[in-house]
């Protein structure tokens, strides 16, 4: 798993080759392709640009090579969003992440990235000074509703409006 891809032709060249000495090394092929099954899974994980993906090989002469690691990549556990914690539908492919939504009151994590909610006004008119910066949850006071974002605690809600907004990209 720390194969340096630096681009898809990196990944299809390694995922080539593995199948083509599968015979002579079982072992050490079929862990390259579970590497590039993960990295094309995580990469690509909507089931239709994996589809594009594909028809964009057609003719490439790697069309079986693409087609074993999509179909080793349906079958590994759906990818976590590693903020919000949302995986991937494994019936339509989409991933429902959570990026740029309110943050409820009991979804609050330790670590957790955040930027503020334009619309909650506490901040300024569209964030003000705060819009463009990126917090990390330091810690949670579920009796106060608030949330120490930088050695200051801030409200979660107000007038059911939440104050931060979940920011995984």
């Amino acid at each position: 798993e720390n194969v340096p891809l630096a681009n898809y032709d990196d990944l299809l060249n390694i995922a080539h080759t593995a199948t083509e000495f599968h015979h002579l090394f079982p072992d050490v092929s079929s862990a390259l392709l579970l590497s590039c099954a993960k990295f094309l899974q995580k990469t690509i994980p909507p089931a239709s640009a994996q589809l594009q993906f594909a028809i964009d090989q057609s003719g490439t002469g790697k069309e079986v090579t693409v087609l074993q690691l999509l179909s080793l990549a349906k079958d590994l556990p759906a990818v976590e969003c590693s903020n919000c914690g949302n995986v991937e539908c494994s019936n339509c492919g989409n991933v429902e992440c959570m990026d740029g939504q309110g943050v409820g009151v009991d979804q609050f994590t330790v670590g957790m990235k955040l930027r503020v909610n334009k619309s909650f006004t506490y901040w300024g008119v569209n964030g003000g000074s705060f819009a463009g910066e990126v917090f990390t949850v330091k810690s949670v006071d579920k009796n106060d509703n608030t949330v120490d974002v930088r050695g200051v605690s801030y409200p979660i809600v107000y007038q059911n409006i939440p104050a931060f907004c979940y920011c995984c990209i």
